[in-house]
């Protein structure tokens, strides 16, 4: 299953539009980081205001149990935006972690959000991009209440079945980066069966 076909989004760049935007004002104040694999860009108490674009890189999201154990809801690289937009009056916790070496583009929330808001081409850009990311998850969700296990490991297999590059110029497949974990929490099974069902696909295949 391949994600959603949104030429709009795909032909649109955000960062190149802001610049010939106000190229005739002062410069944008737009910061680049790099932070190395498997560290968090920020967890939920320490999200401060900000929207993050993937210059290059990949970045799991994810929230955390009752019990404080992390668990992983989504999977972002080149191109994606994510962050905390503050429209849910402080009921959403989040936190994000690199998966290898990843370069973040960084937007103060309130000037992201008033350049949305107030122009109209960036408005249907930022609804198609929203619309992109809402018909994937609901994709994942019928995965999940839908296949059995077999099949909804094939379908992230599928879906994650695509190269990234790091911040330094390597190359890897997306899907490879997943532990068994994350794996498991994608498709709402346990390791445990993550384990089993690889270890059975690792022999079928001798």
């Amino acid at each position: 299953m391949l994600p959603p076909n949104n030429s709009y989004y795909n032909s649109f760049c955000f960062y190149s539009y802001l610049l010939d935007k106000f190229k005739n004002e002062k410069p944008l104040e737009i910061k680049e980081n790099l932070i190395e694999k498997n560290n968090h860009i920020y967890k939920p108490l320490n999200n401060n205001g900000f929207i993050y674009e993937i210059v290059s890189g990949a970045v799991k999201l994810g929230s955390y149990s009752e019990q404080g154990e992390e668990y992983v809801y989504d999977i972002l690289q080149k191109g994606d935006f994510f962050g905390n937009l503050r429209y849910l009056n402080g009921q959403f916790f989040e936190f994000s972690k690199t998966l290898i070496d990843t370069k973040v583009r960084i937007y103060e929330l309130n000037f992201f959000k008033k350049t949305i808001t107030n122009d109209p081409q960036l408005s249907d850009w930022f609804i198609s991009y929203l619309l992109k990311r809402w018909c994937i998850s609901e994709k994942k969700m019928g995965n999940i209440m839908g296949n059995k296990i077999e099949e909804r490991i094939a379908f992230l297999m599928n879906l994650l079945n695509s190269p990234v590059t790091n911040a330094k110029g390597e190359q890897f497949l997306l899907f490879d980066l997943l532990t068994q974990k994350d794996l498991g929490d994608l498709s709402g099974v346990t390791r445990q069966t993550i384990a089993t069902i690889i270890k059975k696909k690792l022999i079928l295949s001798t």
